[in-house]
């Protein structure tokens, strides 16, 4: 029996963003920072993050990825991958599905010697 499988939603998808997308008023929680920062040294930059287009400010918002951005910057990434969604539903299922992938990474990293993923995501 073959298993047969519709892909019904996926976002656009914008290759990088750069510095210009984080806002200065963001009150950074250091501890998480450092965590962001750790991981990252160990992991790289494994995740893509989400923005949307706000139609107030006519410009690209970060939705999900403030603390990978800011990190990637200071380790001398030249921007962030990102999902390019159009509403607050898909930001939401995003981001919801990056912390489950993230977290069964963490868990195939005990379970397998898995040092860094062979290709661009996972």
């Amino acid at each position: 029996m073959i298993l047969q499988a519709k892909i019904i939603w996926f976002p656009e998808y914008l290759t990088s963003i750069n510095y210009d997308y984080l806002e200065d008023t963001i009150n950074w929680k250091e501890d998480h920072l450092e965590n962001v920062r750790n991981y990252m040294k160990e992991d790289g930059l494994l995740y893509p993050g989400i923005i949307m287009y706000n139609q107030e400010n006519k410009k690209y918002e970060i939705h999900c990825g403030h603390y990978r951005f800011k990190v990637a910057k200071e380790m001398g990434y030249s921007g962030m991958n990102v999902y390019k969604v159009k509403n607050y539903k898909d930001v939401l299922y995003l981001t919801k599905f990056t912390e489950k992938c993230y977290q069964h990474y963490l868990e195939l990293k005990q379970i397998k010697d898995i040092n860094k993923p062979e290709s661009k995501f996972i």
